[in-house]
């Protein structure tokens, strides 16, 4: 296992390296100064060469990946042009409600995909089993930014149940940052009224990151379910007299667990994309919008760190899914070790 555990450290390494270097040679092929940008339209040759020259810009492109490839390995994300802060300041400012948003929406979309694909499974050719199979056909289709923008027009606009967009009220006070996430920060401060808010706030990114995964998890979630249903092992516990309950959540769910965190890993790597989208829509202040915003101006470190993060991101996850692997089926360990 542990000789596992380092291939594939190796390999998430060399992944990371390969996005490094085709992130930064694309940012640097783009017809673009971003000295101009930052120096405004009025200003003359000598200041736009002045800023070139100050963010290293006017240095042969191979110099440019070896300072920026030096400052990687030391923890250096570069500096940000618009900003004009070091990038791992701003990311740490930023990942935060990214991470929040992340896990929220996550944590309700395994909830929501389990049940529905158990509701499903259990009568298979049911009523509900129809109407699960007619949702994830529909959901499928439908793209995230208009998913978003559908949900701000009915539940702003029409109902106005949930505000257009951003983390919190302008005119409420935040509680004190203590982890960075701000419902856990406003139960620590003991403001329920903030909690409240901050849940408002959230609800309706987080419901349109839920719906654009939902119908893919719940579909891979009752595939899995019905395949372990024509089992062998199952037609033995019913046998024995087990009710259909024991037989579903005592033996057929845990066996049917390994295609579904494949699934549920793979989601999860989209999602890490989809959330810039999600930001954008929703004013969200995360490392999405933070990376859209410094793409308009062409500011590239920010760009180059969120595609370094992203990658990190699904190459743990992939790492704790082979190291789940084993706790779920134990012939993996075999396979793995």
């Amino acid at each position: 296992m542990a000789g596992f555990i380092g291939r594939r450290i190796l390999w998430g390494a060399l992944v990371l390296l390969l996005v490094a270097v085709i992130t930064f040679f694309l940012s640097r092929v783009v017809p673009a100064d971003p000295a101009a940008f930052l120096a405004g339209q009025n200003a003359s040759e000598e200041t736009v060469a002045r800023i070139r020259a100050e963010h290293g810009l006017d240095q042969p492109m191979l110099l440019q990946f070896r300072d920026y490839a030096t400052g990687l390995v030391q923890g250096d994300l570069g500096e940000s042009i618009r900003t004009r802060r070091p990038v791992a300041q701003d990311m740490a400012q930023f990942l935060p409600a990214t991470l929040e948003l992340l896990l929220v929406s996550f944590a309700a979309y395994l909830v929501l995909s389990l049940s529905l694909a158990i509701l499903a499974v259990r009568r298979p050719g049911g009523a509900m089993d129809g109407a699960v199979r007619l949702f994830t056909m529909l959901g499928t289709g439908i793209p995230v930014f208009w998913l978003g923008m559908a949900l701000q027009f009915v539940f702003y606009y029409k109902l106005q149940w949930f505000p257009l967009g951003a983390r919190f009220p302008i005119r409420e006070i935040a509680p004190p940052e203590v982890t960075g996430f701000l419902l856990v920060d406003c139960l620590i401060a003991g403001n329920p009224g903030a909690f409240v808010s901050a849940l408002q706030y959230i609800a309706l990114p987080a419901l349109t990151v839920v719906l654009n995964l939902l119908a893919v998890g719940t579909r891979m979630s009752r595939a899995a379910l019905l395949a372990e249903r024509e089992r062998l092992y199952v037609r033995t516990a019913r046998g024995k007299g087990l009710s259909p309950r024991q037989v579903l959540f005592g033996h057929m769910l845990r066996n049917a667990l390994s295609p579904i965190l494949t699934v549920t890993t793979i989601q999860f790597g989209y999602l890490l994309s989809w959330v810039i989208l999600v930001e954008v829509i929703f004013d969200w202040p995360g490392i999405g919008l933070y990376a859209f915003q410094s793409f308009q101006v062409f500011d590239y470190s920010p760009v180059i760190a969120l595609a370094l993060v992203s990658t990190f991101g699904f190459v743990v996850l992939n790492l704790l899914a082979d190291l789940l692997y084993p706790v779920i089926d134990p012939r993996v360990e075999a396979v793995t070790s």
